[in-house]
This record gives C-alpha cells, sequence and structure tokens, in this order.
C-alpha cells in the first residue's frame, strides 16, 4: 500500500516504485538479490551412517492429509503438511474459527454502501499536486489536453537519473532505452482538445507507467517488484481513454482511482457514453467469490477461452427465462449465463454470453456486507501469492482488500484506503501499546488496520495477541533476539507483533483502524 498523501500519479514521480508500496516490508538491497525462500524445518529423526543416510518418518493416510478433524468436530489445518508462523495453531486457519454469530450482523446496507462509494471516489492528482484528473463520471466529450500531458510528462520526467543501475532481462538499461519509452508516449500528438472514448476492460492485467510490457528491476536477479508497472486491471471494468501510444499498440486510461497506460488488446469500446453509463448498471449480475475461476476453452468463442476471473469480478447474469437454451452447442442447464464485453476486431465492444458452473464459487448478486463474510473472503485468499500491484496474477496488501470488498459492491480505492469517510474509524497513531489493544480488540473481524507502507485485515484477538492477514512481502518474525527477515511473498496470517527491518512491532506502527460500518455522526471522521 502507499501512503494516502501519495495520490496515484505521484508514484510516477520516481521509478523506484517498490519503495513506495511496501507490502515488502524490508527493502533490504542483499535479500533481494536471489530468489527469498525460507528453510524447511523437519522434525524428522535423522540417523547418519558411513555409508547411508535414512530418514524415520509416519506417512499419514490419505484422509488424514492436509484437513484433518479435531474431537470436537471442528476442521483445522494438518500442519504435517502445511506450516505455520509462530503463535498461529492449525485451528487459526479456517474462517470459522474466527466468526461467531454475532459477525453476521449487516454492516451497511446497498444504499449505504452506494453513498460511501460516492463520499470516497479517489483524487488523481499530478506530481504538482494541483492538476487533478476527473472522476469516472464527470468526463464529457472532449477533455483538456493540458492535464492529459501533464501527467503524461510526470512519467517522462520519473525516468532514472542514472539508467545502469535499472535492469531489463539482467541486463542494465540505457539512456537510450528511456528516451524510446517517452517516445512511444506519443507526448507531442496531444491536441489540445482531447476527444474522450469510453470502454471496458476485457481481462486481467498490469497496466505500466509507459506503454511496454517490458519488466524492469532495481537488480539483475529480482523478479517480483518491477519498476515499471503501476497496478492491475481486472476484467470488464469501466475506463475512460484518452491517448493511444506512437505504436498503436496501448492506450491511456483512466480507471476508479488511477490512470495509466494498458494493452489496446484488452479495451473493448463502447458506441457512446449512454452505451457505458447503461452497461455498468445491469438489472442482475453474477460476482465471482472465489479466489479466481477461469473460463474454460471454448472453441467457438476465442475471445474468452481461459480467461481468468478474480475475487470481485462482476458480469451481467442473464435471467434463466431470457437465456438461450444452448450457447455454443452446450445446453445451458446447471450454468449460469452471463454478458461480457469483448473486444471485437473493429475495436468495440462484442457481447458474448458465457456460461459459469453452478457448482463455481460465484454469488448472483453482492454478497451481504458482514464481518463473517469479509472474513471468509480474505480466508480464501491465504497461501496465495504476493504480486506487487498485481503483477504475477495476484495481489499486494490493498489490492487484496480490493477484491475482497468488491464482492459486496464496495469500492475502495488503489490507495489511502485508511482515508475512507463515513465509517467507524479510529487513529492510532499516539496512541500507547495498552491503548492500541484496547481499541483493536473491540473491533469487528474484517477491520482494516494500517500503517505506512502496508494494509493488513483485522480477524481477531486471542490470547491477547491480535491477528491479522495481509499480502505480505517480508518481515521480522516475533520471536526475541531474532533479526531475521522471512520473506513469505504470499497472503499470510500473523499477529501484530511480527516487526519490520527496524525491529519494531506492527502493532507499534500501527496507525489507523477503520470499519466499514456506517458510523454515527459523533464517530464518522471528515
Amino acid at each position: 500500500m502507499i501512503n494516502k498523501k501519495l495520490a496515484p500519479v505521484i508514484l510516477a514521480a520516481s521509478i523506484l516504485l517498490p519503495q513506495l508500496c511496501s507490502c515488502s516490508l524490508i527493502p533490504d538491497p542483499v535479500a533481494q538479490t536471489s530468489l527469498p525462500t525460507i528453510p524447511e524445518e523437519s522434525s524428522s529423526e535423522v540417523t547418519t551412517t558411513a555409508s547411508e543416510t535414512t530418514i524415520e518418518t509416519t506417512e499419514p493416510s490419505a484422509e488424514e492429509r492436509v484437513i484433518v478433524k479435531t474431537p470436537d468436530g471442528k476442521t483445522v489445518i494438518d500442519t504435517t503438511y502445511v506450516r505455520t508462523i509462530a503463535d498461529v495453531t492449525p485451528e487459526m486457519m479456517t474462517a470459522d474459527y474466527w466468526i461467531s454469530d454475532a459477525d453476521n450482523e449487516v454492516l451497511m446496507t446497498p444504499d449505504e454502501i452506494t453513498e460511501f462509494n460516492y463520499n470516497n471516489r479517489a483524487i488523481i492528482k499530478a506530481a504538482d499536486n494541483k492538476t487533478i484528473m476527473p472522476h469516472l463520471e464527470d468526463f464529457t466529450d472532449t477533455f483538456d489536453g493540458n492535464i492529459l500531458r501533464t501527467f503524461l510528462n510526470d512519467n517522462a520526467n520519473s525516468v532514472p537519473k542514472d539508467p545502469a543501475k535499472i535492469y531489463l532481462n539482467g541486463k542494465p538499461t540505457t539512456a537510450e532505452y528511456w528516451q524510446n519509452l517517452v517516445a512511444l508516449s506519443n507526448i507531442d500528438a496531444v491536441p489540445d482538445s482531447v476527444p474522450v472514448k469510453y470502454g471496458f476492460t476485457t481481462k486481467r492485467m498490469t497496466v505500466r507507467m509507459f506503454p511496454t510490457e517490458d519488466r524492469v528491476f532495481e537488480s539483475a536477479s529480482d523478479q517480483y517488484f518491477d519498476s515499471l508497472l503501476y497496478s492491475e486491471c481486472m476484467p470488464y471494468m469501466p475506463v475512460v481513454v484518452l491517448h493511444e501510444s506512437t505504436d498503436g499498440e496501448y492506450l491511456y486510461v483512466v480507471f476508479d482511482s488511477f490512470s495509466a497506460w494498458l494493452r489496446k488488446d484488452a479495451v473493448a469500446l463502447c458506441k457512446d457514453r449512454k452505451d457505458w453509463e447503461a452497461r455498468q448498471n445491469p438489472g442482475q449480475w453474477l460476482v465471482v467469490t472465489e479466489r479466481e475461476i477461469r473460463l474454460g476453452n471454448d472453441p467457438y468463442s476465442p475471445l474468452t477461452t481461459d480467461l481468468v476471473l478474480p475475487m470481485g469480478t462482476r458480469m451481467e447474469l442473464v435471467p434463466a427465462k431470457n437465456a438461450p437454451k444452448t450457447i455454443n452447442q452446450r445446453s445451458t442447464y446447471g450454468n449460469y449465463v452471463v454478458k461480457v464485453p469483448t473486444r471485437g476486431s473493429d475495436g468495440f465492444i462484442k457481447d458474448e454470453l458465457v456460461l459459469i458452473p453452478v457448482s463455481d464459487d460465484v454469488n448472483a448478486g453482492y454478497l451481504p456486507l458482514t464481518s463473517a463474510n469479509i472474513v471468509r473472503q480474505a480466508f480464501k485468499l491465504l497461501g496465495d501469492r504476493y504480486g506487487w500491484g498485481g503483477d504475477l496474477q495476484a495481489n499486494d496488501c490493498t489490492g487484496i482488500t480490493r477484491e475482497i470488498y468488491r464482492c459486496f459492491g464496495v469500492l475502495l480505492p488503489r490507495v489511502g484506503q485508511s482515508a475512507s469517510k463515513g465509517v467507524y474509524k479510529v487513529d492510532l497513531t499516539n496512541m500507547k501499546e495498552k491503548e492500541k489493544l484496547e481499541v483493536i480488540n473491540n473491533l469487528k473481524p474484517g477491520s482494516l488496520i494500517s500503517f505506512p507502507g502496508h494494509m493488513t485485515i483485522y480477524v481477531g484477538t486471542r490470547d491477547g495477541k491480535p491477528y491479522v492477514i495481509s499480502a505480505c512481502g517480508t518481515f521480522v518474525a516475533p520471536a526475541p533476539g531474532s533479526a531475521e527477515a522471512i520473506h513469505p511473498e504470499s497472503v499470510i496470517l500473523n499477529t501484530l507483533y511480527v516487526r519490520n527491518r527496524s525491529l519494531v512491532t506492527w502493532l507499534d506502527k500501527s496507525t489507523t483502524a477503520l470499519t466499514l460500518k456506517k458510523a454515527a455522526p459523533e464517530d464518522a471522521e471528515a
């Protein structure tokens, strides 16, 4: 996550993006020279002789592996095969462990969520902190070319002063390489009055600071923190299209909370703004509530074949009475029928009907916003790969909260999530540990706890220790005397007593606790 004072475009002011998103909490140049590994521990007894080494193990039966039952019938993770962090017990690795009947209370109604989304629209600012990109709904048929040039020049001005310290394919970059990226941005072709186009994304992809898929890093061997990566888009998100790259392969687009370059083949244009608005408000929709689902191979629909739909993806749902009996020579029995936008050969939307099995983890409409549901969604991501800015078809700390909360219709900004208005929020900055613990212990599961550079999802407190889920790159274990950096690069469950590089606990660093519950006027922060 990035500090709320840094609007998305300000990221472009420095090519050293990994330093700004501190889900990787220990930017240790030495540790990043090779892919992080965690030494495997073994409780097996090893016997060594002069001629051979044998390992004595007791192999559990198939039904005992991974998922096991406790004497009281609860499901736990079998740690014979799954490692856990210090202070995390096997039963803690499932959502139900943290959920009580009280957690089924609805925190916000759909109308309140709509109000929340409107009041928390992201403000996209340029590096001068003055030039502002309009909200999506505020664009008209034309756009001020001077504003667009300001944003594009911010990126152009962010090229590294010493290109040799940035690596492409394991080799240092050159000044000429960066000049070519700036040229691809086609800044000189921006007119004074920019014609505005409207569209939708058609696939999951990363969005970039420059119009290229090149991946560049701060060391020759790093593969985690691509300095050109800006964020990621999910399928079927509304966008405003403002500009095209010199080679015609990329579009400069505006999302709900950031603007950046995206491959042209990932955007389908609407015929006009009226069409664009109507598509954002279908009568019914289907929401992906699993970690992700994947559309199957369809010889009759190459544009949707094998697409990955991550958690929170929303698709227009066709009622059974209105759906055809067959689609692409398949009966629609046992499937939801959804209408999705694909990019036709002319660049405009070509609607396709797609079958989603009822056995998939999806929901007709948004899930009710309850603490129990937030925690269940978070645990579906447990162990998932960490992906800086949405890289590697994964996500970072703020990215997973966006995915989780989209399942309820809540639109969190890419940055500044802890600055949300109209909710129950507590400033923890100047509190002592005892005061922080008192506040946190009274939070509802699913609340957000943040500090500069990181966002976590609170799940509960046990034995005086608050536990959170987050997408995390690195931390230091809570064990006294230990300063060893651990690199999970995953979505993990841990206590707030894990530490950063300076050996300060996450609890001590925590600055904001936020619950998406309609706050009383005296509690809501302006």
